[in-house]
């Protein structure tokens, strides 16, 4: 949905030629509609490579996920035109074309040499003959080509956080680490989120310090919804990996101690939420499991550190939308 373009048209005479820029949008969209745009009003778009005067009348469109910011500005003017397009709302390879009807029409409302290009090309367009009649076919079915569906809206967000993560049981240590994060949105609503951690955490015991270093990888499907500038994602899955236990003494002579690896991991639930601009967000993410299974270190015959029952994590980073 487009939403309203703001303050009244103005019927501005200069020599009608502006400036054309794109800022954050795709590739291919940039290029498909800098070539519609050329189209319609031909030299009065300045050419990419065409210096343009000082004070040019400027056309800028800016992309934000799947908006499109359009303006359209005179040089004689302090108010520009204003207007907003949801791309998601042209199916297919539709998108840039409407971009660009949306973004001349804009200036057309601000420029009249603009405005009688545009209507000078259409006029003189001649009209579409009328189809041939079909010819006899004696009752033969002649196959239709059939329109191929437009592709799923795919989105995928990458970023790096930093992590903490606690077990409150007994014996239970708490890590703080890093985490390299993805997220994939399919469609309207659906998600599948993964990353991979790398955390530490210590426990103190009489006998000296237990350590655990934990490597892991997190995967959840679930749902997610966004706007403009925020969305907000949950999701469940599973995680698993596995924890390096060690233990440490002051005194080495008397005090054996010993590294072992171990696996672990389970079922979690995650919430997730980010905002920012453009491509780039805040990212949050909180997390909420159940350990199956359950490694744990030992000091004196008796456990020193487990990560064992229910755990909760927290990362906090940011994100690049691809």
């Amino acid at each position: 949905m487009a939403a309203p373009a703001r303050a009244e048209p103005n019927h501005y005479v200069g020599d009608g030629r502006f400036v054309l820029k794109i800022m954050d949008c795709p590739k291919a969209l940039t290029e498909s509609v800098r070539r519609f745009i050329s189209i319609e009003v031909g030299d009065l778009l300045y050419g990419e490579t065409e210096g343009a005067s000082t004070g040019s009348d400027a056309l800028t469109i800016r992309c934000a996920r799947n908006f499109a910011w359009i303006e359209a500005a005179l040089a004689s003017e302090d108010s520009p035109l204003e207007k907003l397009l949801h791309l998601d709302d042209f199916p297919g390879d539709a998108a840039p074309r409407a971009l660009a009807l949306a973004s001349l029409e804009l200036m057309a409302a601000r420029s009249s040499m603009v405005r009688e290009r545009i209507d000078g090309a259409r006029n003189s367009t001649p009209p579409a003959a009328p189809p041939p009649a079909p010819a006899p076919t004696s009752g033969v079915l002649i196959s239709q080509p059939i329109a191929k569906p437009a592709m799923p809206v795919r989105r995928t967000r990458i970023g790096l956080g930093a992590s903490f993560r606690t077990f409150p049981g007994k014996y239970g240590p708490s890590l703080f680490g890093g985490q390299v994060q993805a997220n994939t949105k399919f469609g309207s609503m659906w998600q599948f989120a993964a990353d991979a951690e790398f955390a530490s955490g210590k426990n103190k015991v009489s006998l000296g310090e237990t350590s655990a270093t934990l490597m892991s990888l997190g995967t959840t499907f679930g749902v997610r919804a966004e706007g403009s500038n925020l969305g907000a994602g949950f999701g469940l899955g599973i995680r698993i990996g596995a924890v390096r236990l060690s233990g440490t003494s002051p005194d080495p002579i008397n005090v054996s101690a010993a590294t072992v690896w171990r696996p672990w991991g389970g079922p979690v639930a995650a919430a997730s939420a980010f905002g920012g601009f453009g491509r780039v967000a805040i990212t949050v993410i909180t997390e909420a499991g159940q350990a199956l299974l359950k490694p744990e270190g030992q000091a004196g015959g008796v456990t020193a550190i487990a990560l064992r029952g229910p755990w909760a994590a927290f990362s906090l980073g940011a994100s690049i939308n691809l």
